[in-house]
């Protein structure tokens, strides 16, 4: 149960709702439709992940300032330590490095810090253990380059499979779940925040080159350069390592339909909110496949809002009806 005065109005709970729409379109489109018990703890550490992945790969920041903002993000969480006014400070002083609404986040940092405060201390701690293995993995490939597709399931669980631990522990905290179905959600969580990181970094492909200057596809071992795969001379061979990347992204589907199935009815919030993410998730590998255009346009390929809203009014139809498609053809 969240401590009473998160039940009252209050500008920090009302600062998250408002930034949560600016960093995250689809994000602000599912967490409003989750469970009452958890709607408001997953918006506050949603946006606690947005702020250390702000300094993990958003900016203009040297690797060492890097690493020292996302130690103090971390230490700034730590539901044990306390003093933090001073941490707040420095982090808040960073703003001036970002732009825009990942600006407005960083220098708002105390009014994220006072709603992560009204969380219970059980969530609090469960959010905290996930942060830092979220920081600990970010902070490794700062400067190491992902070469094989081994280090991309690694570096994505450092980013997506600690937020779906998160959510996991969560709802096991929140709900009496059978140890069965237990089981089944702590053995499948990690690939399930695999496949939704994996279709963004493929998406993202083009941007991500030349706007960050790093990239998630594992060049090395599909034998091709970041040079080539955004020249249109070398359209044959992008697609082929196109392909590889969604067939890749594909065999998660078994453990998505896992997950699902052994999410409580009574957590038909959550249900709904996973369903809705996964069924994006497949509509955009459907608009990727065979599509030379993630190499070549500056800007990312979205699905259309036609599709967005089919998807929105049958999520979990169209979610375990695309899954169950993928599986076939694995």
């Amino acid at each position: 149960m969240l401590k009473k005065m998160i039940k009252k109005k209050n500008k920090e709970i009302d600062f998250c709702r408002n930034i949560l729409k600016k960093v995250s379109r689809s994000f602000a489109l599912t967490i409003p439709l989750l469970d009452e018990k958890i709607k408001i703890p997953v918006m506050i550490i949603y946006l606690q992940d947005r702020l250390i992945d702000s300094f993990e790969d958003e900016g203009e920041l040297a690797v060492p300032i890097r690493k020292k903002y996302m130690d103090k993000v971390v230490s700034l969480f730590n539901p044990d330590l306390t003093k933090k006014k001073k941490i707040i400070r420095d982090i808040e002083s960073q703003a001036k490095y970002f732009e825009g609404n990942i600006k407005n986040l960083v220098e708002n940092t105390n009014k994220l810090k006072k709603s992560f405060n009204q969380l219970t201390p059980r969530v609090q701690k469960i959010s905290f253990k996930w942060l830092s293995e979220m920081n600990s993995g970010m902070q490794a490939y700062l400067e190491k380059k992902v070469d094989t597709f081994m280090e991309l399931d690694e570096y994505c669980y450092y980013v997506a499979g600690t937020v779906g631990g998160f959510l996991t522990d969560l709802i096991i905290e929140k709900g009496s779940i059978e140890k069965k179905e237990v089981e089944t959600l702590k053995k499948n969580f990690v690939e399930a925040g695999l496949f939704l990181q994996k279709v963004n970094i493929i998406r993202d492909i083009k941007l991500d080159i030349i706007n960050h200057k790093k990239h998630y596809w594992p060049l090395k071992e599909l034998k091709i350069t970041e040079s080539k795969i955004i020249d249109r001379g070398y359209e044959k061979k992008a697609l082929q390592v196109l392909d590889k990347m969604i067939r890749n992204v594909q065999r998660h589907a078994p453990a998505l339909i896992n997950y699902y199935e052994a999410i409580p009815e009574k957590w038909n919030g959550y249900k709904r909110f996973y369903s809705i993410n996964n069924a994006m998730g497949f509509s955009t590998l459907e608009l990727l496949e065979n599509n030379s255009n993630i190499f070549y346009l500056d800007k990312k390929l979205k699905i259309n809002k036609s599709e967005v809203l089919r998807i929105l009014a049958g999520p979990e139809d169209i979610f375990l009806r695309k899954a169950e498609k993928v599986i076939n053809t694995l």
